[in-house]
């Protein structure tokens, strides 16, 4: 190799070198940012809600700069003292505490007032959606009908469809039995409504319809069957006191448009009047009762969970579905017309008017009065009650 050839690679070793050592020398002065130092609180370790084996359930809330804290609960079942509150106590490391109870068992939604700001527990995963707001959620275990236990479960879906009744994207939960995925066989279906203040998660949710009838199943006692729980405000808003609000109209559209059509397109339903059901509560109850009504060899069991024709809706429904209440051949069809409310419910009057009127057209409802009010707690009971009388 000539002289020229060695010099030449020997300045361009020089040079990559020189490169190589000029990268590390930038690399020793690169220093990392510094990150601020970890701030830690006593929220950081903070458990709420916390049962107790005496039922009583201890709340926490870490809020140094509050003035003042509340909790609001289910549990509660005078109004005004549920939208009230029950104040917390506030220790010298910034955390509210109260302790209420002994609670009987149940699923209790809850919220924290805090300074009149209404905010759900944020060291709480455990949540229901109702129609405004998400509410934290506390269980009390002791009524085997509704806790979660060693059972085969089913599943809860959350389904988007596009209503084309509507024009706008809406969302249902649905619920599949156990087994449901390994066989190939067709299902009963039961529609199931919420009411006034809640959405189409609350029944799944606080409302434990899933784990309910999980195990009545596991007990035999019910037939397994498909749950469709639709949501049944169709506005954006619901104005209370507003009756336009609990009018049928779009959501009949939606339900016998969109969400009958899209359950037995996807799930494997027996689609004949035997097995299909309906039910709600409260607004669920009177959208149960003018689809019932409205499409009378639609459904073989219907059930009305502390609900009724309002005074003045029952007027107006009579003469609105005069057809169907005096259709005697599709009321022949209809297997069972359940009715349930509780002796301190507000819609008391309301359901016994409805009862008188469905008598008065040759119908043969039944009607049962629990103990309690218009509650999460008579819901699930109703439920439990209402499901094992469904497609025998």
């Amino acid at each position: 190799m000539k002289h020229s050839n060695w010099n030449r690679l020997f300045a361009m070793t020089l040079c990559l070198l020189a490169t190589v050592s000029a990268a590390a020398q930038q690399a020793q002065k690169a220093v990392p940012p510094k990150l601020p130092p970890f701030k830690t609180s006593p929220n950081d370790s903070l458990i709420s809600p916390e049962p107790q084996a005496d039922r009583r359930v201890t709340f926490h809330l870490y809020a140094p700069q509050a003035k003042s804290v509340r909790v609001r609960g289910e549990w509660m079942t005078n109004f005004a003292e549920a939208m009230k509150g029950t104040e917390l106590e506030r220790a010298d490391s910034g955390v509210w505490s109260v302790t209420v109870g002994p609670l009987a068992a149940g699923i209790y939604r809850y919220s924290y007032l805090v300074d009149d700001l209404q905010l759900a527990d944020p060291r709480n995963p455990s949540s229901s959606q109702s129609l405004s707001f998400v509410h934290s959620m506390v269980t009390v275990p002791g009524l085997d009908y509704q806790d979660i236990k060693d059972v085969p479960h089913g599943a809860v879906q959350t389904v988007w469809y596009q209503s084309q009744a509507l024009g706008k994207l809406r969302r249902m939960h649905v619920y599949t039995p156990p087994g449901y995925e390994k066989d190939a066989g067709k299902y009963p279906i039961l529609y199931l409504l919420h009411g006034a203040s809640d959405s189409d998660d609350s029944w799944s949710t606080v409302g434990h319809a899933g784990f309910i009838l999980d195990n009545l199943i596991a007990a035999k006692q019910c037939k397994p069957m498909i749950v469709i729980m639709p949501a049944g405000h169709t506005a954006s808003l619901f104005i209370w006191g507003d009756p336009r609000g609990l009018d049928v109209g779009d959501f009949e559209k939606d339900f016998v448009q969109d969400v009958m059509p899209y359950a037995e397109a996807h799930y494997r339903v027996l689609t004949d009047r035997a097995h299909r059901a309906i039910a709600g509560l409260s607004m669920g109850g009177m959208q149960t009762l003018d689809l019932s009504i409205a499409h009378p060899n639609t459904f073989g069991y219907v059930g009305v969970f502390s609900s009724g024709w309002l005074a003045g809706k029952l007027e107006e429904a009579e003469k609105r579905y005069a057809e169907g209440l005096d259709d005697a051949k599709a009321r022949s069809g209809l297997k069972l017309l359940w009715f349930a409310t509780g002796r301190e419910d507000f819609l008391l009057e309301r359901t016994h008017a409805t009862v008188d009127l469905l008598k008065g057209h040759g119908f043969s409802p039944e009607f049962h009065e629990s103990d309690g009010g218009h509650t999460w707690e008579n819901w699930r009971a109703y439920l439990h009650e209402f499901a094992p009388r469904l497609f025998q």
